[in-house]
């Protein structure tokens, strides 16, 4: 019996669903991408992270929003602002510098602009002071903003000593599709264009102009890709108001008018103070097998409770 124990534990491991053994997270808003649906969040080691969001993105998601969520691969499932913070602290590497300014490249794989032009609109009027400390392009930096009560930005930019905090982690990509053989992809990003060596099977389908996701590292110079995605797969996320009906411990069902009832498969934390009688928006997909499943489940605006994020 004993020696049939480790395989009994694996096998209870594999009938775990892969979203209830995601933990969740919690970091602090960068920048938000409305128009492509993604975020760049900081986590907690000052490292930069891209994720798509399902549905519609809160009026209170912005750059210094505290945020709790469930990653999924490339996706942040069930996105709640908890909070802000007035200081936002992350690494990056720098690209070019100059006297007004600098380009730095973030760990998901993303451009950085730092400068007053870049930083104005985002000000609202406020000063902006930046300190910029001798950089070359390819030094680790830690850049650090902090928000004052009047609303004036200070954003410092020190170099960062020893061995590169972000470990070597695999950076992000995504651009349009401008090249592919079978053995590479070039892309443009819109800033520049990337080439990448890729095993055949990640490139299988992958054609010109399409919009891609690309995780990849550096191979003593060349970038190297371990996974290529369709930024649009096919998979569409729709959302439905209705008022619960039942609260289950795997999901839930909402009364729709007009339409009857619907029940959708949801993370437990998704639940947590949702109750019959609430109306509520269930952002959703359907899976391959055909069955509702919920990202997000939110109080209807001008629901019962009075909300309205948007």
């Amino acid at each position: 019996m004993r020696r049939l124990l480790p395989f009994a534990v694996a096998v209870l491991a594999l009938l775990v669903p892969a979203a209830a053994q995601a933990k969740p997270q919690k970091g602090a808003v960068l920048r938000v991408d409305r128009g492509h649906h993604k975020v760049e969040i900081v986590n907690s080691a000052h490292l930069v992270r891209r994720y798509s969001v399902a549905g519609k993105l809160s009026s209170k998601l912005r750059s210094g929003a505290l945020v709790s969520f469930k990653p999924n691969g490339k996706r942040a499932n069930g996105l709640r602002v908890t909070g802000r913070t007035r200081k936002l602290a992350f690494y990056a590497t720098v690209v070019s510098s100059a006297k007004k300014g600098a380009v730095l490249r973030l760990p998901d794989g993303r451009n950085w602009k730092i400068g007053k032009k870049q930083l104005s609109k985002h000000a609202h009027g406020s000063s902006v002071s930046i300190s910029l400390e001798g950089l070359d392009p390819g030094q680790v930096v830690l850049i650090t903003m902090v928000t004052d009560d009047a609303g004036n930005v200070s954003i410092t930019i020190k170099l960062v000593d020893g061995n590169d905090p972000t470990g070597g982690e695999d950076q992000d990509a995504t651009g349009t599709v401008t090249a592919v053989t079978d053995s590479t992809l070039t892309i443009d990003t819109g800033d520049e264009q990337l080439t990448f060596q890729a095993d055949s099977d990640l490139l299988d389908g992958i054609q010109v102009d399409d919009q891609v996701d690309v995780t990849y590292y550096e191979d003593g110079g060349t970038l190297v890709a371990d996974d290529v995605e369709l930024v649009d797969d096919g998979q569409q996320d729709d959302t439905a108001e209705g008022t619960v009906t039942q609260v289950r411990g795997d999901g839930l069902t909402i009364q729709v008018d007009g339409e009857g009832p619907m029940s959708f498969g949801a993370d437990p934390d998704l639940l947590d103070g949702v109750f019959v009688g609430d109306v509520v928006d269930v952002t959703y997909y359907t899976d391959d097998n055909g069955q509702l499943v919920a990202d997000d489940v939110e109080p209807a605006s001008g629901g019962p409770d009075g909300s309205n994020d948007e």
